[in-house]
């Protein structure tokens, strides 16, 4: 059952929320009263601080104007993870792209006394993905389909979410793993945090991504790219004595192949209008033999990639 209801301080009404897949009311309530807390209390930080980046609080104030204007519904879900990572999420209905909403769970208000600029940071990073959908809408729906959109978006997100940390909140007592890496890494052009969270080598990423842009044959290209391909088989080393060094070598290999399909199609789509329909990826052996080349080896050191789960175990159990 899905109701709306307002949301109400001493000071003014902020917006109206949406509250489902929660039947119990005392959540509802506490919700209430936690999070327009949060949101008064970040505008402060933001509105108060002597530095301020400009391109962060137009976009701040962009959605917070949709919310306020009832445009953008906030929906509170209590199903979503108690953890710092999948509580807060930008959603847009399957079958009306104009239909979008902010939903956040019981995480958000439970840890924002302890872990303020956490929260601040996932409010933030949802935020942008609510800006990237009505600045940049065609190629967001897209991007729900396309995974190198995708990712570029989430990237988007990540780096405002680290903007914010470094502007506003650099200088605040007891900031947890997740604020820290991110501060210390934007310098790194958060290279590192892609690699952990995003899982993906972004260097790598823009480099086959960028194939489809040059002058040049399909068939040249999808030889680049398989060059490429055969390049990491001959290269890579998995056996370093440094796990992140390992990990980080894994990622790359996973980069290539997860994006492999949508590279080639894209490669095929803009240079011989090769539709959806009709693409398959089969009728690009050459390519695929060393795709699966590439599975074969991540396949053979499938355990090096656990350092993801246990990292975000290590900062999950630091907010519990």
């Amino acid at each position: 059952m899905i109701k709306k209801i307002s949301i109400l301080t001493s000071f003014m009404l902020l917006f109206h929320i949406t509250l489902c897949l929660s039947n119990d009311k005392s959540d509802i309530n506490n919700f209430q009263i936690e999070f327009n807390k949060i949101l008064l209390d970040l505008d402060s930080v933001i509105n108060n601080s002597k530095i301020q980046n400009e391109t962060l609080v137009n976009h701040y104030n962009f959605i917070k104007n949709k919310i306020y204007n009832k445009e953008l519904p906030i929906v509170y879900d209590s199903t979503l993870n108690y953890d710092f990572f999948g509580c807060a999420s930008f959603n847009i209905a399957v079958n009306d792209t104009k239909d979008v909403t902010i939903s956040l769970g019981q995480f958000v208000v439970d840890k924002y006394q302890n872990h303020p600029a956490l929260i601040y940071a996932i409010i933030i990073h949802t935020f942008q993905n609510a800006y990237d959908y009505y600045n940049n809408q065609d190629l967001f729906i897209i991007s729900t389909e396309n995974p190198i959109e995708k990712t570029y978006f989430e990237i988007d997100a990540l780096t405002l979410e680290a903007l914010f940390l470094y502007v506003y909140m650099k200088d605040y007592p007891n900031l947890g793993y997740l604020e820290m890496l991110l501060i210390t890494d934007l310098t790194n052009n958060l290279r590192s945090s892609i690699i952990l969270f995003k899982k993906t080598d972004l260097t790598l990423l823009h480099k086959i991504d960028n194939l489809k842009s040059e002058n040049k044959s399909t068939k040249k290209l999808l030889k680049e790219f398989n060059n490429i391909g055969r390049y990491l088989i001959k290269n890579i080393v998995l056996d370093s004595e440094n796990e992140w060094d390992n990990y980080c070598s894994i990622i790359t290999l996973k980069t290539y192949v997860f994006y492999s399909q949508q590279v080639i199609f894209d490669i095929v789509n803009l240079k011989n209008n090769v539709s959806t329909d009709l693409f398959k990826l089969d009728d690009y052996p050459n390519n695929l033999k060393t795709i699966n080349k590439i599975q074969k080896i991540i396949n053979a050191n499938n355990s090096l990639l656990n350092y993801h789960e246990e990292t975000l175990e290590m900062y999950g159990d630091y907010y519990k």
